[in-house]
């Protein structure tokens, strides 16, 4: 591409969840931090989700967004 074709093509926008990805993330954490600290037994229900050595919910997050 040239530099006239470079300068001359819009710019496209980011999409909301990545314009504020820093904030969802920071917003997941402290959802997380007071899901633990009030709703104790949330965090034994996780842990027993298990299958051999891997984490159900762990390795459903992990699954790419299509």
């Amino acid at each position: 591409m040239t530099e006239a074709a470079c300068l001359s093509s819009p710019r496209k926008r980011l999409g909301l969840l990545d314009r504020f990805l820093t904030l969802w993330i920071f917003l997941a954490m402290a959802a997380g931090v007071l899901i633990g600290r009030f709703a104790g037994g949330v965090s034994e229900a996780l842990d027993a989700m298990t299958l051999g050595t891997t984490n159900i919910p762990i390795a459903i997050g992990a699954i790419p967004a299509v």
